[in-house]
């Protein structure tokens, strides 16, 4: 009589995994995650914001979401600087929000298409496009540097 309770209580294991395991959605590897994270972003490639920096094109703005300290050292001509390292470190988000609210203010519009910079356009760019968002910009609006400061190549359009 044992066998046949324990044989009923493994079949009913086994069908309820079944159907906890069944979704609509097919579980995603993290590749696929990752991929989903990246088609929620708009990149823009070095080679289009040259053009973007060169041309002093006026749609756009360059906001460099690195530290501040990072930025005084090196960046990229024409950017501002809005430094979000408090809300990466985990630490208070006021100062990041005050200084993207900053920057979008010293623009003066929030209808600019708006480049962020970061150190590899992950972290940084993330933190900073939901202050953005937050702020009332389009997420059509922002672009984050394909590689971040590290794909950026053009020295002759930095300043010291």
């Amino acid at each position: 009589m044992n066998k046949k309770y324990i044989s009923l209580f493994l079949v009913l294991i086994v069908v309820a995994s079944v159907f906890v395991g069944c979704s609509d959605k097919p579980a995603q590897t993290p590749s696929e995650g990752s991929q989903q994270e990246a088609e929620d972003y708009q990149f823009i490639t070095a080679d289009e914001l040259k053009t973007v920096v060169t041309e002093e094109n006026g749609d756009y703005v360059v906001l460099d979401v690195r530290k501040k300290a990072d930025y005084d050292t090196e960046h990229i001509k024409g950017s501002i600087s809005a430094d979000v390292d408090s809300i990466v470190s985990n630490e208070d988000n006021a100062p990041a929000k005050a200084n993207v609210e900053a920057a979008l203010e010293e623009v003066g519009s929030k209808d600019k298409k708006f480049v962020l910079l970061c150190y590899s356009g992950k972290k940084y760019a993330q933190a900073a496009t939901g202050l953005l968002k937050e702020a009332g910009v389009s997420a059509d609006n922002i672009y984050t540097l394909d590689g971040g400061y590290k794909g950026w190549t053009f020295s002759d359009l930095l300043e010291k």
